[in-house]
């Protein structure tokens, strides 16, 4: 796994004559300061620098009309990344130009996945494999402010231009499969999109192919009558072979029928189960005291808020479940829909080619016969094209079934139920030391579960899942081990004892080999190591005495950035 150290970050703003220069310990900084002292808008800074889009940017940040330029270290070898308003540049630790970058998706993500080992591909809505953009490959790292406490994996903006890219996201990162996998899954997904354009051509050439044999029946399709029994000979082929595939997509029109009805009656038992589950709760809510006696045995059942909370998840559960019960039957009618679509045009094809069958000869005049020989020349460059395309495309085949092969190799089950299992004992034991006792079982089973805590509790069980996480992360061997960020842990007003455990537990378990940048106002008397830097002046987190010293420090990157060549 390659580690990413941030050296320093350098703020300027030109348009207020004022910038600010931070550097990073390696081990510990603590980014201090009263409300409105700019540390949240700094921290911030730090990520939006690498194209990661915060929730909010305080509207004044935004007017100062910040340039950015973060020095790191990857490994042994240094950058630096510059940014300003919607462009980037990345130069080497000796300050050449690598490249800049207007288009955080399509230009800085993959030079940045390049740069940091990250080989995951996600398939966008228009279902075509890209590497996801920089916020993506930074999510466990960072507990925001105003929206990382609420839940996880919330950190940045942007985040919906994927479906499902949560749980790819958590599997990648936790290594339920190597990061083998993931690039031989992508090159399997790619070769897919390759075979498309090829298929597109072969059913152009059919088309035309069987629309020249249309025109040639119409006088006939040779004076030579072994040839025309060759020619009659293929139409029958033809026609059998249309046959055999109606055949066949009668077969799975009847499968996704079959399908079709086992989702309709499985969304039918999680509606009666949901309304089951509507019922039991409002009659808990309303009906009944804090405890319940049983009729039968006579003994004495608490009704408390966990058995409701409990009877309100199973529902929630049910909600989640009819959800993607209805888009898997919403997928199987469209799949429908294109078999019966299929078969009509099978149907068709077949009607005509019968018809040309059973036309009788005509007489043949000279035209006939050029029209017919210009056809059959067309005819057999058609059939060479397609035959060169088939090739082609069972060549795509060979190396898909090849890297199939490979992938299934590195997807063990056995390493997957490890990892989650792993997972799942860190978070629990997290969740203890900072004395969150509320939590579900399922939580700690399911990576992707919702944490159900509220108030001062869930800010509390979110640390303890984030450190379960990049626990696993960094001791992966996949990927970049990039610093931990945490701003504002004191959050829905912690009492003094939870706030000093929060703060303990931070210094005490951070990872180990792994950088932690923390911004508070408070530290509680907790001791932490490292640099501690200090923002003092209300809205005023850049200096103007620092400006001109600064601004000549960034100077070599702005002109290199907006030249767009290395000096």
């Amino acid at each position: 796994m390659k580690k990413l150290l941030l050296k320093s970050m350098l703020l300027v703003s030109h348009e207020e004559k004022k910038a600010l220069e931070i550097k990073f310990d390696p081990d510990v900084t603590l980014i201090q300061g009263a409300n409105d002292t700019g540390k949240s808008s700094v921290i911030k800074t730090l990520f939006w620098t690498f194209g990661a889009e915060p929730p909010k940017i305080h509207r004044s940040w935004k007017a100062a009309d910040i340039a950015s330029l973060v020095e790191f270290k990857i490994d042994e070898d240094k950058y630096f990344i510059y940014r300003h308003r919607r462009s980037f540049s990345l130069f080497s630790g000796g300050g050449h130009l690598l490249g800049s970058y207007e288009s955080v998706t399509n230009e800085l993500g993959p030079a940045l996945a390049k740069l940091f080992g990250f080989n995951l591909k996600i398939t966008n809505r228009e279902g075509i494999q890209e590497t996801p953009p920089p916020a993506y490959m930074l999510l466990p790292f960072y507990i925001d402010q105003d929206k990382g406490w609420s839940g996880t994996w919330c950190s940045f903006n942007r985040l919906g231009q994927y479906a499902n890219w949560k749980q790819t996201l958590t599997s990648y990162f936790l290594g339920l499969r190597p990061d083998q996998w993931y690039a031989l899954n992508a090159k399997i997904k790619l070769l897919d999109e390759e075979k498309n354009e090829p298929l597109r051509q072969l059913k152009s050439i059919e088309s035309i192919e069987f629309k020249a044999i249309q025109e040639l029946s119409s006088v006939d399709f040779n004076i030579d009558l072994s040839e025309f029994k060759k020619d009659v000979d293929k139409l029958v082929l033809k026609c059998n072979e249309l046959e055999k595939n109606q055949a066949q997509y009668k077969q799975k029109i009847s499968e996704a029928r079959t399908e079709e009805v086992r989702l309709k009656a499985q969304i039918e038992i999680v509606i009666h189960t949901r309304e089951e589950l509507d019922s039991d709760y409002a009659y808990a809510q309303s009906s009944l005291g804090s405890s319940v006696d049983c009729p039968t045995c006579g003994a004495e059942y608490e009704n408390s808020f966990s058995e409701r909370f409990a009877i309100a998840q199973d529902a929630e559960t049910c909600t989640d479940l009819l959800s993607s019960l209805r888009e898997d039957l919403a997928q199987v009618k469209k799949h429908i829909a294109s078999i019966e679509d299929e078969l009509k045009k099978d149907f068709l094809r077949q009607s005509e080619i019968e018809e040309i069958l059973s036309r009788k000869r005509g007489k043949l005049k000279v035209k006939d016969l050029i029209d017919i020989e210009g056809k059959k020349s067309l005819l057999e460059h058609l059939k060479t094209e397609a035959k060169e395309i088939k090739a082609y495309l069972g060549e795509l085949e060979r190396h898909q079934a090849e890297a199939k092969e490979s992938a299934d190799k590195f997807d063990d089950p056995e390493r997957r139920k490890t990892i989650v299992e792993t997972y799942g004992e860190r978070f629990e034991v997290n969740a203890r030391k900072l004395q969150v006792t509320g939590l579900s079982e399922h939580v700690f089973k399911n990576v992707n579960a919702s944490i159900d805590e509220s108030g001062s509790d869930l800010p509390r069980a979110v640390l303890a899942y984030y450190f379960a996480v990049v626990s696993l992360i960094v001791e992966g061997k996949d990927g970049v081990n990039f610093p931990l960020v945490i701003d504002a842990p004191n959050q829905q007003e912690q009492d003094k004892g939870n706030l000093y455990n929060i703060l303990d537990f931070i210094v005490k378990n951070r990872p180990k080999n792994s950088q932690l940048v923390v911004g508070l106002v408070d530290d509680a008397n907790v001791y932490f190591p490292g640099k501690r830097i200090l923002l003092n002046k209300k809205y005023a987190a850049l200096e103007s005495g620092e400006y001109l010293e600064l601004s000549k420090k960034i100077r070599h990157f702005e002109v290199a950035h907006m030249s767009g060549a290395s000096e």
